[in-house]
């Protein structure tokens, strides 16, 4: 009988534990994909945003910006997401020079473009909040082992 109650007991903690890990793995697989889908978003809107930009470029001519419109005017076609972390933080902070100016200038013209810009600043916050919960989650015992197994890996913040 006193075997019997042992094993009980050991089966029921086993189970929990079971039970913990696959609640452990479901969470994780979740903020995976609330940071997959906050990095779609804010790679869009960087991309819809630069594309904005380098079309407003009559209000825009100064010496300064027209070198920073030539380079936006690369990126028109290109998929944002897939370029290196360094060339994505300069896009950015070209847009962050041109916006500064236009904050400058007051122009009501390019209301549009800074309510666009605001909107990227705002995707950005997000997207590293976002990431710095997954990456402290991923981090910490017991589910870092879960999350190596299941191919987690640390992701770099933007900027």
């Amino acid at each position: 009988m006193k075997y019997l109650i042992n094993f009980l007991i050991f089966l029921l903690l086993a189970v929990l534990i079971g039970l913990y890990f696959l609640r452990l793995r479901y969470k994780l697989l979740a903020l995976w994909k609330e940071v997959a889908v906050k990095d779609v978003i804010f790679h869009k809107l960087l991309l819809e945003t630069s594309i904005l930009f380098s079309e407003c470029n009559l209000s825009l001519e100064s010496n300064d910006n027209k070198k920073y419109l030539v380079r936006l005017s690369k990126y028109k076609r290109k998929k944002l997401r897939y370029l290196m972390l360094v060339e994505r933080q300069n896009i950015f902070l070209i847009l962050n020079k041109i916006y500064n100016e236009i904050e400058e200038l007051g122009n009501p013209k390019l209301e549009i473009v800074k309510d666009k810009f605001e909107e990227l600043q705002k995707a950005r916050r997000l997207y590293n909040s976002k990431v710095l919960i997954y990456n402290q989650r991923i981090s910490l015992f017991p589910s870092r082992f879960l999350a190596m197994k299941m191919g987690l890996h640390v992701i770099e913040y933007f900027g």
